[in-house]
């Protein structure tokens, strides 16, 4: 990585740290470029070099969580199709997906409340509906057993996790990861057993 290369991976970071620092305090609405500058201690042709806008800066984090929180789904979704890969992988992979949440709640916790950018809860679920529609995608064996709509099974699902992610966030993180994962694997453990008739 050239010195050019890793002194603007620092500026970003910087000014995305002082924007996140800015909005625990005060709505996306009202915080303005000279705010994130002025905490950054940077001049504005510093933040015009990095990003458009505020709005420009907000998208590239939001894209970078939806991102990370991604990569995890895909893992996670790679072993749905059978029972005993799911025993045996989902416990770790879900796990792991749960510590990244909790490294993100923070951030989750303020886009998701009212001093984030309007409609972040549809983009989050937008993000994490089009990643589950193209792991499934890949599994042909799914839809030949799948009896209901596509777009009915991922509302169904995506809302589902969200709103086990949003309750989790809204009690302050009272479970750990490990407990949420033992939860989950509960809950879907619950859903394959009637979906198999036992």
């Amino acid at each position: 990585m050239s010195i050019y290369t890793e002194k603007n991976r620092k500026t970003k970071k910087l000014i995305q740290t002082s924007f996140m620092q800015i909005i625990e305090n005060k709505s996306f609405e009202a915080i303005t470029v000279g705010d994130i500058t002025k905490v950054a201690q940077i001049n504005r042709g510093t933040f015009y070099l990095h990003y458009k806008d505020k709005f420009d800066l907000l998208d590239q984090i939001e894209q970078q969580l939806f991102e990370d929180l991604g990569n995890h789904i895909d893992e996670l979704q790679k072993y749905y199709s059978s029972m005993q890969k799911f025993e045996k992988n989902q416990e770790q992979l879900a796990a792991t997906l749960f510590n990244s949440i909790k490294m993100h709640a923070p951030m989750l916790k303020i886009f998701l409340s009212d001093r984030g950018r309007a409609g972040f809860h549809l983009r989050f679920r937008d993000a994490f509906s089009e990643k589950v529609r193209v792991n499934l995608e890949k599994n042909e064996s799914f839809h030949a057993n799948l009896k209901v709509p596509m777009e009915y099974y991922l509302s169904f699902i995506t809302s589902a996790f969200l709103g086990l992610i949003e309750q989790w966030i809204q009690n302050g993180l009272d479970k750990t990861p490990d407990e949420m994962t033992a939860l989950y694997i509960e809950i879907i453990s619950i859903i394959q057993k009637n979906q198999s008739g036992l």
